[in-house]
Parts: structure tokens; sequence; C-alpha cells
């Protein structure tokens, strides 16, 4: 399954990278993980759109129809933070950490099975259906580091 990871980088913002650089490290991050997330909610409700609906009449008992729909969420990308870079991703946010497993009707562990199928299973794809909402979110992205830029001066501070 880590094959079907799908990376998307954005590149010909030279510009863009010089008065970036001119900024504060700690505004940076915090202006490029806003801009970012909020293109990935983009893709987020894309996906969420996409994500099957257990139904009533084949679901098992304790399973709640939507919890997979609910679970999809953006997140901050831990492993891009520790290499110094900025990131998030959109995913299926597992239960908390006690709470996982088939007895719990609010843990979306199956979407997996969903998105990849089985043998006896063919695949639901919802996640990376949702792709197709990356050019859109590459616009959020570029209004809203364009928007920042606009207002704040080279020391991160809005210009009256």
């Amino acid at each position: 399954m880590a094959g079907n990871v799908v990376e998307f980088k954005v590149t010909g913002f030279d510009h863009l990278a010089a008065q970036l650089r001119e900024i504060p490290r700690a505004m940076r991050v915090r202006v490029l993980r806003n801009a970012l997330a909020a293109g990935a909610r983009l893709v987020r409700d894309e996906a969420r759109r996409q994500a099957p609906i257990l139904q009533l009449r084949n679901a098992r008992p304790g399973r709640k129809p939507g919890t997979v729909r609910r679970a999809i969420s953006v997140r901050t990308s831990k492993a891009d933070r520790k290499a110094g870079d900025v990131g998030v991703f959109v995913n299926v946010r597992p239960a908390k950490a006690g709470a996982r497993g088939a007895k719990n009707p609010n843990d979306p562990f199956y979407w997996r099975w969903l998105e990849f199928g089985t043998k006896k299973m063919s695949a639901r794809p919802f996640l990376q259906k949702s792709i197709s909402a990356l050019p859109k979110a590459l616009g959020i992205f570029e209004q809203r580091i364009a928007k920042w830029i606009n207002e704040t001066d080279a020391a991160g501070k809005a210009i009256p």
C-alpha cells in the first residue's frame, strides 16, 4: 500500500520563494501551512463527497454509517516538519489509541479495504478520486499566499 502515495509538488514559483525568504521563519511556516491546509480542505471535501456510505441494510451490528466520511481530515505532516519543510495531507484519521478495533462503531479501520479492495471485494476508491481537486487547491494556495504577501511587509507585520 505504500506505493499508492500521491505527492504533489509546486514548482516554478521562484519570485514567491524569494519573497518568502525575506520573512521570518516562524511566520513563513505558519503562513505556508495555513495556505496549504486551505487548499487541502478542498481535496478533503471532494474525498468526503466520494466516500461510500455504509447502508443500514448491509451494516454489521455496531457499525455506524458515515464513519469513514467523518474521519477524512487534513493533518500536518510530522515527517515534513522533522525534515524542516511544511506539509499537510488528506487521509482518514484513525480512532484514538484506546478505542481502536472492529468493536468500536466509530473506528474507520476498514477504510483501506474500501479504498484498495480485497480478494473478495473490488476497490471503491474515494481518496484517489479526490486528486481531481488538486488544480483548484493549488489556486486557493496561490491566492492565500499572494493575499498575505500583499498585506504584509518584510518583517511579517500587516501594512496599514
